[in-house]
């Protein structure tokens, strides 16, 4: 891990752990259980944080459905669970929510650039222009997915050529693809610096690719 990917870690996983302490802040929870719905990248990396929240409420039971936004945003709407964890990317035109439904930000992260180690694009401390990934083959990340396709068509431009499309929610496959190829990919920094594969990483010039969590609940 070189030194710009263990800073990065090291932010992301800071603020993971800041996270970490938010539950025990509720008070005079007892009984009952509390439903929440995930899409997969928030599941794996951000709900270890309910730990503390089982630690100071023994007696709530907890429930986790695996949801893909905006089906998680739909659930919390029907009452069928209780907050969901959802997403929305930026460049992407505005997703309205349900009347019944808030969302609560919790994280904002930059979308970064992922290469094989050693690869040319990872070699540089300083943010790489889109313009130098013209001509690099590309894991385009869901091209269908309404939310992506903002953040996918800045490499377009830059014309990166699209050599693998994932076409599901899946950035732990499109990191692997990344590691074991010539290609490259863009997906959150989180997932990039909590890769079970080796990938180098690069921060994007204007850093305008963006992904901000929520937490959607019922104000009622």
């Amino acid at each position: 891990m070189d030194e710009l990917l263990l800073a990065r870690a090291r932010r992301v996983l800071g603020e993971l752990e800041r996270a970490r302490h938010e539950p025990a802040r509720l008070t005079g929870l007892s009984g009952g259980t509390l439903r929440l719905g995930s899409f997969q990248s928030a599941g794996i990396h951000l709900l270890p944080v309910l730990s503390a929240f089982r630690r100071a409420h023994p007696d709530v039971e907890l429930t986790v459905a695996d949801d893909d936004p905006p089906a998680g945003v739909a659930a919390v709407a029907a009452g069928e669970i209780d907050l969901a964890l959802t997403h929305t990317y930026e460049p992407a035109p505005p997703v309205p929510l349900p009347a019944s439904v808030a969302p609560e930000p919790v994280l904002v992260e930059e979308l970064v650039l992922v290469t094989p180690p050693g690869h040319v694009p990872a070699g540089g401390t300083s943010r790489l222009p889109l313009a130098e990934l013209a001509g690099q083959p590309l894991a385009a990340m869901a091209p269908r997915r309404p939310y992506r396709q903002g953040v996918d068509a800045a490499p377009a431009r830059a014309e990166a050529t699209s050599s693998v499309l994932v076409a599901t929610p899946g950035y732990a496959v499109v990191c692997a693809l990344v590691s074991a190829g010539p290609g490259v990919g863009v997906v959150p920094e989180m997932v990039a610096c909590t890769a079970v594969t080796p990938v180098g990483l690069r921060l994007l010039e204007g850093g305008e690719l963006r992904r901000t969590i929520s937490v959607a609940h019922r104000p009622t």
